[in-house]
């Protein structure tokens, strides 16, 4: 990534605002895909350019519950990339001073939610860098969709993005999971970026796609040797295997050399060069609600901030929260003006209070499902259906409670039990699990590995678009 170009800070910031999509996790829904996980020694060989599968994108781990269990994660602080200068070094890609106004940000009373005497307060624990850990990776080839009229509007921005949640020990040595997680979101782009389509917009970035290229050309090669028994004692096949737990991750036999192969693939994709942006979702001080949501901007030379909610309005709205059933009072804080029913458009409120007005908005959100009484079904539905739809719904017109909230509350309101493409034991479970795609809340059961349908949605156009655009010219050019 040329890291040297010469933008003004307010023009780096814009431009940064388009590669933050952490929120948002929604594109065409999976077609139903076996539900069985194919493990055997004589699998087929897999060829290098074979279709890529949703858990080749999408690596989610397993929740850690004994202390052995630790030696199969990746620590953030074990990702390291070469040092530029001086080859014998090693750099973090998750560097102190990076970690530092992470921190800042989150506890900064800047990021208060507005209308609301709550914040985010990390406790002592998540303060140490050496307590987060990897839930899941993210592999995706154009945020913040890969639909024309997105790419039109925004640009195309490969990244590869990672969940992580802090780890602790309890008296007897067993890991705890923290009920809080950060994404750090790595960029694949060239600069300077193209100019915005219309005024009050963000510019448009354009991919790197030789440097995505290797990326895809490394999942490939790592799908296949798991496919062909390349790593540990037998074969494990990710073909129509649905979203859930890493089949490599979860087979004892192959777990500790999927877990080394990718993050070997980490160390030579990523840097703290790559690092655009970042995202925290916690709670305040020893308290088990209400959730908040925050979005990290960073400016291109190793500078973040917090940014103003896509959806929310006004200076101070950086942060939502959703409280918890009982609270007097809406439970959606700030109210969210979603525009996802309206076609595609630059323009958001993360960029400017007049890009785009309230009154110009149309859209929907996981607010009215919250109200009580909730929606008929059939309202219900289809306001679920638009949020999880990522031609319609993605981070710069839909908020983030929405989109963690979607598939937790068709499960609640219209009796989802079964998701094509997802693994049934991986849907979220308790009213505090409102993980997209890595460990969370379900109550009694504990922590637990999670997927929701937006990320489901989204993974499959990201196989889609690979599949068809890079592995088959891959392939015709090597022919």
């Amino acid at each position: 990534m040329n890291t040297s170009a010469v933008l003004t800070s307010r023009y780096v910031k814009l431009a940064v605002l388009g590669i933050f999509v952490v929120s948002m996790a929604c594109r065409k829904e999976l077609s139903g895909e076996s539900s069985k996980s194919e493990t055997a020694p004589g699998a087929a060989q897999a060829q290098p350019n074979a279709p890529l599968s949703a858990n080749d994108v999408s690596w989610l781990f397993p929740v850690p519950t004994r202390a052995a269990d630790l030696a199969n994660l990746i620590a953030v602080r074990d990702v390291t990339t070469q040092n530029p200068q001086d080859p014998s070094k090693r750099d973090p890609i998750w560097p102190d001073s990076v970690f530092e106004q992470f921190l800042a940000i989150a506890n900064s009373a800047q990021v208060q939610v507005a209308g609301a005497n709550a914040q985010i307060s990390l406790p002592t624990e998540a303060r140490s860098i050496d307590t987060w850990f990897i839930a899941g990776v993210r592999i995706d080839a154009g945020a913040p969709g890969l639909s024309e009229d997105i790419r039109a509007q925004f640009g195309q921005l490969p990244e590869i993005r990672l969940i992580i949640q802090p780890i602790i020990k309890n008296p007897d040595g067993s890991p705890k999971v923290l009920d809080i997680a950060g994404h750090l979101i790595f960029n694949f782009i060239n600069l300077p970026p193209d100019p915005p389509p219309t005024a009050d917009c963000s510019v448009r970035f354009q991919p790197d796609m030789n440097a995505f290229n290797s990326v895809v050309a490394d999942v490939a090669a790592l799908r296949t040797k798991l496919n062909n028994g390349q790593i540990g004692s037998h074969a494990v096949s990710t073909v129509g295997v649905p979203l859930g737990i890493h089949p490599g991750l979860a087979d004892p036999a192959t777990a500790s050399g999927v877990r080394n192969e990718m993050l070997l693939l980490l160390e030579k994709h990523l840097s703290a060069l790559r690092l655009g942006s970042m995202a925290i979702a916690g709670l305040p001080a020893n308290a088990p609600a209400p959730w908040i949501f925050l979005s990290i901007v960073g400016d291109g030379t190793g500078h973040f901030s917090a940014v103003h909610g896509p959806t929310l309005d006004g200076d101070k709205q950086f942060a939502e929260m959703l409280t918890p059933a009982g609270t007097k009072g809406p439970r959606v804080v700030p109210d969210p003006h979603t525009d996802n029913l309206n076609p595609i458009t630059c323009k958001n409120a993360a960029v400017s209070r007049t890009s785009l007005p309230v009154a110009q908005r149309n859209g929907v959100s996981t607010s009215a499902v919250f109200a009580t009484p909730a929606p008929v079904a059939d309202q219900t539905k289809q306001i679920l259906d638009t949020i999880a739809d990522p031609t319609k719904s993605f981070f710069f017109n839909t908020d983030c409670v929405s989109c963690h909230t979607e598939t937790s509350r068709a499960m609640v309101l219209l009796k989802v039990t079964d998701v094509p493409g997802i693994n049934p034991a991986v849907l979220p479970a308790g009213q505090w699990d409102l993980r997209n795609f890595g460990w969370g809340d379900a109550g009694k059961a504990g922590m637990q590995a999670t997927v929701t349908r937006p990320t489901a949605n989204e993974t499959s156009s990201v196989v889609s678009f690979i599949n068809s655009d890079l592995l088959n010219k891959q392939a015709v050019l090597n022919h």
